[in-house]
Order: structure tokens, then C-alpha cells, then sequence
């Protein structure tokens, strides 16, 4: 690797200076003329030695330098974090590739344990290195033909320092389609707005109040005052829902101010303690690139630090009662569906005490409040009963 030497030249005649340089045989790789009595120059290192000999009554001021020189310089600076962080790759190398737990998904107790006793055979247990793709997948291929009439489906993942195994049995499909009867009820009291029945009779009229539990859409057909057939109710209810809400919310706040400030630098983290350089004050850190293990907490890596300024200052008591509301409005939303939403809100009490405002708020919302309760046919409560009764 060539060294280079950025080199500031001082004197009365610049051009006869250059012009010894190259009687000289000094090559100068790149010139930046500051006035006519400065100069900066890149030379090969190894003619470093050849300028002092030559440079008479001019000041040779050194002031950067490029290449091996420039590698040394930042290595010396940050040897003991290079040779630490070395140490630790290697470390986080070997602990990577190494199985720490095994993790079999399937839910035949019996069958997990069959594999597990074949996959030591294969060399895949704990505290032993990890296999390669070819290897896994002739132990997969092995194990798919021995326990062809049990498996229909394994996967062996590598998770970090972990082996996955999901595992899908062999079965035949005997499932059959759930058709029990239903209503569907209010999971929340409110005011009826909408009613969407796809299945089933509605029970109450659009505008009624109606408590948590009421039936709102029946899964029983009633004609002429009897119930003629049960079904399984379907539909979509929507119901206006009310909320009292309180909430402190303070005057004083500290605010992060970002700066066009940006460095990039090595990082180690060791728990939660990093161990790098920084020449900011304040600072965000964003990794790019790390090598980190899940069993062990050190990580190693490389960090963008962006500058950060801390402000902090005051709200009144308006503008806080403006950020509570919007506080408020902002969580409610956040528990909504798309096709739900707040139709009012209304402040009820506002009271200010010391750093911090109380505001106590009424908020009504369009939600929809239907789910679906299994319901037992009247034929089927009296035979329970008779069996009860005898």
C-alpha cells in the first residue's frame, strides 16, 4: 500500500521551488495553489526525504497524510477498540454457529420425541455446530422417507442460534363445517344507528338503547308467535358508544431538535452499555451493520450518530388543553376500525394544577358493536331440563 504526504509549501518563489522538485525527479501528484507565496502538494512519502534536502530557505509544513501512512495513523488512534472488536467477531463467529436450543413445532408429543432422537443421530443437538444447507437437507430428505406415513410436511430453520423444526403431520381431513345456531349481541350499551342482517331476524329497531348482552339480530325465526326454524344470525351492527375520559397532561416539555450533523464510527455494545466515539454532546445512534448474538449481549458493529439538541420549554395552559384533546382523539382513533370514528367530543371539566393541566372529556364514537353468541334451541333446554328433573 503507497503512502502520500499532503504538504504545505511557504516561500518567495513557489515556481523555482516546483522547478527544483522536478530537476529533482520529486514527482508532485497534485498541486493546489493558495497564493504566490503558498502552496499545497501530494508526494509519494518515499520523496519526502528528497524535498528536505532540497527545500533550502522554504517552510515545509506537513498536514495530512493519504494511503498506508493515513491507516496507521487511525489504526494506532483506535487499536485497543480495533484489536477488542476483532476478538469479538471472532467470539460472535463462533457463537453463531453454534446450536444453542432446539424448538420442534408440532403438537404429537409422541412423534417430537422419535425425531429428536433421530436428529441427534444426525448430529443436530445442543452446543454443536450448525450443519450446512446440503446437510440439512439430506437429514430432511432422510427423515420424510422413515416417517413417510407420519409426516407429511418438516422444515428445519435456522432462527440464530437456534434450530426450528416445524413438523405437519400426516392426516385425513375430518373436519366438518360448523353450522350452530347464533345471535348476535351487543358486546358494548349504546344508541342502535345501523343494523346490517344478513342472517337472522332483528330484534330492535334503529334509535334504541340497548345494554351489553341484548340481542340485536335473533337466530330465531319467529311466525305468528312461534318459532318456526333456528339459524346461524350474521350482520353487521353499528351503535353510537359514549366515553368519559380524563387525562393529566403537562405544561412543561423537552423537545429533540435534529441538527444536519451526521458521523459514522464503530460501536461495541456490550448489555446495554456502548463503547464508542462521538463528538457530539447529544446523539441519536442508528446501526448499518452489526454482528450480534441472541445467547450472549455484545454486539459489535458500525453507527450512524446524528447531532441532537435538547429544547426544552413551556406549553400554556391553552396550548396544552388543545395537545391533551388532540391526545385523546389520537388514542380512540388508534382502537377504531376503518368504517368506525368519533362523531363528537365535548369537554367536560379543566382544571390546572401545578406543571400539569387535568382535562376530563365526553367522546362518542360510531362503532360497531355485534358479536356472535351460540344459542340453544328452546327443544334443547327442555330435554336438558326433563333430564335434569329425572
Amino acid at each position: 500500500m503507497n503512502s502520500y504526504l499532503i504538504i504545505k509549501v511557504e516561500g518567495r518563489n513557489i515556481p523555482k521551488f516546483l522547478h527544483r522538485c522536478k530537476n529533482n525527479n520529486i514527482n508532485i501528484l497534485n498541486m493546489n495553489n493558495i497564493s504566490h507565496k503558498e502552496v499545497i502538494i501530494k508526494i509519494n512519502q518515499k520523496d519526502y526525504d528528497k524535498l528536505l534536502k532540497i527545500r533550502s530557505i522554504y517552510k515545509l509544513t506537513i498536514i495530512n497524510n493519504e494511503g498506508y501512512l493515513k491507516f496507521k495513523e487511525l489504526f494506532n488512534k483506535n487499536k485497543i477498540l480495533i484489536i477488542i472488536s476483532f476478538i469479538g467477531i471472532i467470539f460472535l463467529i463462533f457463537l453463531s454457529n453454534t446450536i444453542f436450543d432446539i424448538d420442534i413445532i408440532s403438537t404429537n408429543n409422541e412423534l417430537n420425541q422419535k425425531i429428536i432422537k433421530e436428529l441427534q443421530n444426525y448430529g443436530i443437538k445442543k452446543y454443536s455446530l450448525k450443519k450446512g444447507y446440503k446437510n440439512i437437507e439430506n437429514i430432511k430428505k432422510k427423515l420424510k422417507e422413515k416417517y413417510n406415513d407420519n409426516i407429511e410436511w418438516i422444515e428445519i430453520t435456522s432462527i440464530g442460534t437456534k434450530y426450528e423444526i416445524k413438523i405437519v403431520e400426516r392426516k385425513i381431513n375430518n373436519s366438518i363445517q360448523n353450522n350452530e345456531y347464533t345471535n348476535i349481541v351487543a358486546k358494548k350499551s349504546g344508541v342502535i344507528r345501523k343494523i346490517y342482517a344478513e342472517n337472522g331476524m332483528k330484534a330492535v329497531d334503529l334509535n334504541t338503547y340497548v345494554n351489553k348482552g341484548d340481542i340485536i339480530i335473533s337466530g330465531s325465526i319467529i311466525k305468528d308467535e312461534k318459532v318456526k326454524e333456528y339459524v346461524h344470525a350474521k350482520g353487521k351492527v353499528y351503535a353510537e358508544v359514549w366515553y368519559n375520559v380524563s387525562i393529566n397532561f403537562p405544561l412543561e416539555y423537552t423537545e429533540k431538535v435534529y441538527t444536519n450533523n451526521k458521523s459514522k464510527g464503530l460501536y461495541i455494545k456490550i448489555g446495554n452499555k456502548y463503547i464508542s466515539k462521538s463528538k457530539y454532546d447529544n446523539f441519536e445512534r442508528k446501526s448499518i451493520k452489526s454482528i450480534k448474538n441472541r445467547l450472549i449481549p455484545f454486539e459489535i458493529g458500525i453507527e450512524t450518530q446524528s447531532e441532537v439538541k435538547i429544547k426544552n420549554d413551556k406549553y400554556t395552559e391553552k396550548e396544552a388543553k388543545t395537545k391533551a384533546i388532540e391526545r385523546v382523539k389520537e388514542k380512540i382513533l388508534q382502537s377504531l376500525d376503518n368504517d368506525e370514528y368519533i362523531l363528537q367530543e365535548k369537554t367536560l371539566n379543566f382544571t390546572s394544577k401545578g406543571s400539569k393541566i387535568v382535562l376530563n372529556m365526553f367522546v362518542s364514537c360510531y362503532e360497531e358493536i355485534g358479536e356472535e353468541v351460540k344459542l340453544i334451541p328452546e327443544e334443547n333446554n327442555e330435554e336438558e331440563q326433563n333430564q335434569n328433573q329425572n
